[in-house]
């Protein structure tokens, strides 16, 4: 009896040992398909993110919403089209390799934008990022180039949304630049003839012709555009007149 009560302890305690490792393969199991549940997921999102970046870098419609669990973002759930004749990477292939052609110190350049033109076959999703970091990059050293002599001296912008809105500026600050170019060198012509004629009145001689004179200020331009020469040289045109 002593012996069949060891046999049956032995064999249940074996029992329970299974039970356990049952139970344990079961866990391992059930996060083996949790897992391979989240990888399937995961390449779905990997699928989708390259099939939008692929859209958006071809210059089809893209969806604007990224974050899709924040309802806030709500009115980002439609299709956002960029399509533009700036973004066809060929044209912009084409136009930089006949750039540099002739440029014999722009070797680097030739070859880059050269992988890109008359490929046969569509280009890679990597391929077109690199023609738009590309792009982005001569981009970014345009708008800071301008940047530099509309506003000498200011600090530069720290995003590259920051370099663009200061550019939207542009064309504000070169009216004014023009304006006070003008002001600025009517200024010293007038001052000039002022120091022969004390007493003229600028504001009348400014706003019309003078009643004695048969022929109109006109006439006279071709006359005076040497001076006016001399007199550009003299303007510092970096003042600004509001």
């Amino acid at each position: 009896m002593a012996e069949m009560a060891v046999k049956l302890k032995s064999a249940a305690d074996r029992c329970k040992l299974l039970e356990r490792e049952d139970r344990a393969e079961q866990t391992d199991l059930k996060k083996a398909v949790a897992d391979a549940k989240d990888a399937r997921s995961a390449m779905r999102a990997a699928k989708k993110e390259l099939r939008q970046a692929r859209e958006i870098t071809a210059g089809k419609p893209y969806m604007l919403r990224r974050k899709f669990c924040d309802p806030k973002h709500a009115p980002l759930d439609r299709l956002w089209s960029t399509t533009d004749t700036y973004l066809d990477l060929a044209a912009s292939a084409a136009d930089a390799i006949e750039h540099f052609r002739d440029q014999e110190d722009r070797e680097v350049e030739k070859l880059f934008w050269s992988q890109f033109h008359n490929s046969e076959r569509p280009l890679s999703v990597a391929d077109r990022l690199a023609e738009w970091a590309e792009l982005n990059r001569l981009s970014e050293l345009t708008m800071k180039c301008v940047m530099s002599h509309l506003w000498p001296g200011r600090s530069e912008p720290k995003s590259y949304f920051s370099l663009v809105q200061q550019f939207l500026g542009a064309m504000p600050r070169i009216n004014a630049i023009k304006r006070s170019a003008c002001i600025e060198g009517a200024r010293i012509a007038l001052a000039r003839v002022k120091t022969y004629w004390a007493e003229m009145e600028t504001t009348a001689v400014a706003s019309q012709d003078s009643d004695r004179s048969r022929v109109p200020a006109e006439h006279y331009f071709q006359e005076v555009l040497q001076g006016a020469h001399v007199i550009e040289t003299q303007c510092s045109k970096d003042a600004i007149f509001e």
